[in-house]
């Protein structure tokens, strides 16, 4: 008889599990004074569900299964937007506006690359129906108290536009999971290596490498507006707008920053992306932005932003709750 646990997986109790109610219990206060109602997906979903306009990403993650009681296939979640929009698209599909929240259980079907764990808690809001800064401002504010609450010290938020690389690597035949799943390591080398095989513009392939340098900030973008394209400068106007937006509402609360690098954790974000970090913490403790076309994918076509966090991260990031 094989008792050993399952790699990247682990049993939590004592302290560890008191911490973490605490905290989830704290950030779910937040999200429900703030007017959000929380939801309760199930563990298992369909695959169809989940991996409808959420690209490569997820559907690489995804365990997926045999009914045994002849439903079809069956699939453990990696992620619980899909789930959201699948219920906004159903269950809540006469609502105009949806102001949702959630915990739960996520698992991955191989461990994180960081932290190589395959088991998450994801936290996170989700607002529906609302387009345009209000709701960009809305979602980053709940995403900085809710650093703020689990005691982190100088949160900053990194915005980003996932059009600004869609117009850079517009004429190359590599898929955007590829070319974001590069950039989201950060590695000069890594992109070098890439490129050595790309056909494409000396000037796009100097942006690809100065983004994965970390050179891309706000005056990188707006040099950068003026020789790479229309739809680049589309993209890099939107995302100037809303940052200079956000900063000026959020000011003292939180540091607003561009950065044309962020990259999703999971593709089914179509513009604006941010990630959320704090001093101390080597990695980005929350992910978030818009993912409109998922939503049109699920059948309903509305504005949707959101972001999401892992509570067993924030807890090895020395999460330390303020209240």
């Amino acid at each position: 008889m094989n008792l050993r646990p399952v790699i990247g997986l682990e049993d939590v109790f004592g302290e560890r599990a008191r911490q973490f109610r605490k905290l989830q219990s704290s950030l779910l206060d937040i999200y429900r004074q703030s007017g959000f109602e929380e939801v309760i997906p199930p563990l298992l979903e369909r695959p169809d569900s989940l991996n409808t306009g959420a690209g490569k990403f997820l559907a690489d993650q995804t365990l997926v299964f045999s009914d045994p009681a002849d439903t079809g296939l069956l699939a453990l979640r990696p992620d619980i937007t899909p789930q959201i929009a699948r219920i906004a698209a159903t269950r809540m599909q006469h609502e105009a506006v949806l102001k949702l929240c959630y915990s739960g259980q996520v698992i991955l079907s191989r461990p994180d690359a960081r932290s190589g764990s395959r088991q998450q808690w994801q936290t996170g809001v989700e607002l529906m129906g609302e387009s345009g800064c209000e709701a960009d401002v809305e979602v980053m504010h709940l995403a900085a108290l809710s650093l703020h609450t689990a005691g982190f010290n100088d949160p900053v938020i990194q915005v980003g536009h996932l059009g600004l690389l869609k117009a850079i690597v517009a004429d190359s035949k590599t898929p955007m999971d590829t070319w974001a799943e590069i950039l989201s390591r950060r590695s000069p080398e890594d992109m070098r290596r890439q490129l050595a095989s790309e056909s494409m513009e000396d000037s796009h392939k100097q942006a690809l490498l100065d983004m994965a340098s970390g050179l891309a900030d706000r005056a990188w973008v707006e040099k950068s507006a003026l020789s790479l394209g229309e739809e680049f400068a589309a993209a890099a106007a939107e995302v100037m707008h809303l940052v200079d937006e956000v900063g000026t509402r959020l000011q003292g609360e939180v540091r607003v920053l561009l950065d044309a690098a962020v990259m999703p954790r999971f593709l089914y974000h179509n513009s604006i992306l941010f990630a959320g970090f704090a001093s101390g913490a080597a990695q980005a403790l929350l992910h978030g932005g818009r993912y409109d076309e998922m939503m049109k994918q699920h059948g309903r076509d509305m504005p949707a932003t959101g972001f999401s966090c892992d509570l067993w991260a924030w807890l090895d990031a020395g999460a330390r709750l303020t209240k």
